[in-house]
């Protein structure tokens, strides 16, 4: 999915080359965090692909298959550690395969996400986007445009800066 996204040339948190490697330890590198109870921990959810569906191809940048055919969707949830900010949480890239796009995994995902959210203490969610893409999804919702920032993040080719929509939600 990553792989995907980068190659659509959109904001992601990686720039080219990009190697599954590269991906693999980004969504793991939190991984102690995703154990630790208290402020500073993440919980990542991963969506899996629907029973009886054949698996899809997942290719890494050298066309290598990567033995993760199976994921279609994830996003992650960090809470924040400072002691005035434990009332907040953030939202991780929520990533949906595009050839899973509107079948409602990504709804599926984010209300897991604010549920869980909302159990663990936090009254406050925000998350960025790359502007003009994934704002109206955010919107219906019930996300709040906080505004913009350009010139925010490089795309993955490194050429262009985009801007990037802050949102957040009361929960």
């Amino acid at each position: 999915m990553c792989r995907q996204i980068i190659h659509q040339n959109r904001s992601i948190n990686f720039l080219h080359p990009f190697t599954t490697e590269q991906a693999i330890l980004k969504f793991t590198e939190a991984g102690p965090s995703l154990i630790k109870q208290g402020g500073g921990r993440k919980t990542m959810w991963i969506a899996k692909l629907p029973s009886g569906e054949k698996p899809l191809d997942s290719l890494d940048m050298n066309g290598k298959e990567t033995g993760y055919n199976d994921i279609v969707g994830t996003v992650q949830l960090s809470y924040h550690i400072s002691s005035n900010g434990l009332h907040r949480s953030e939202v991780g890239k929520l990533i949906v395969d595009d050839r899973y796009e509107r079948r409602g995994i990504a709804r599926t995902l984010m209300d897991e996400l604010h549920k869980e959210a909302k159990e663990n203490g936090s009254t406050l969610c925000l998350l960025d986007t790359e502007a003009g893409y994934a704002e109206h999804f955010y919107i219906k919702m019930g996300w709040q445009l906080a505004g913009y920032v350009p010139d925010y993040a490089l795309t993955p080719d490194g050429k262009e800066k985009r801007t990037a929509a802050f949102m957040y939600k009361i929960l």
